[in-house]
C-alpha cells in the first residue's frame, strides 16, 4: 500500500454494463378442465365395501364395484369385486365379475373368474371363465 495515497479515496472508472434485456418467460398454458378430467379418467371410481347406490350412472372411465349398486349402469369398464353385487342393467365395453352380478348386460369383454356368480342374461364378443364360477342364465354370443 503506498503511504501518500493513504485515506485518498481513488475513483474508478465505472462503464455501464451491457446486459441483455432478458427475455420473457412464457407461462405454461394451464390444460382446460377437461383436458384433466380426462387424464384422470384412467382411474376407477370406486363404490366400497358398505356402499349401497341406487339409480343411474352413466359415466367415462371405469367403475370398480366392492359394495352393492342397482340401477342402469352405462360405463367402459365395469369391474364387480369380490365382494360386490351389482343387479340391473349394464352396458359396457368390459365387464369383470369377481362377485356376484344379476340382471341383464351387454359387453364387449366379458371376464368371469372363479369366486363369481352370475344370474341373468349377458350378452358379450370376447369369454373368459374361470374354473368354479357359478353361472345361471344365458351367455350369447354376438359377433
Amino acid at each position: 500500500m503506498d503511504v501518500e495515497n493513504e485515506g485518498e479515496l481513488n475513483e474508478v472508472e465505472t462503464q455501464p454494463v451491457n446486459n441483455p434485456i432478458p427475455q420473457t418467460i412464457q407461462p405454461t398454458q394451464r390444460s382446460s378442465m377437461m383436458d384433466m378430467i380426462t387424464t384422470t379418467a384412467t382411474k376407477p371410481s370406486i363404490l366400497s365395501e358398505g356402499f349401497s347406490f341406487r339409480g343411474e350412472i352413466a359415466a367415462k372411465g371405469a367403475i370398480h364395484v366392492e359394495g352393492a349398486l342397482n340401477g342402469q349402469i352405462q360405463v367402459d369398464e365395469l369391474t364387480i369385486g369380490a365382494r360386490g353385487q351389482v343387479e340391473g342393467v349394464v352396458t359396457c365395453s368390459s365387464l369383470h365379475i369377481k362377485g356376484k352380478f344379476s340382471g341383464t348386460a351387454t359387453c364387449n369383454e366379458l371376464i368371469v373368474t372363479s369366486s363369481a356368480s352370475v344370474d341373468g342374461h349377458v350378452v358379450y364378443q370376447t369369454l373368459s371363465v374361470q374354473k368354479g364360477a357359478s353361472i345361471k342364465g344365458e351367455l350369447l354370443l354376438v359377433k
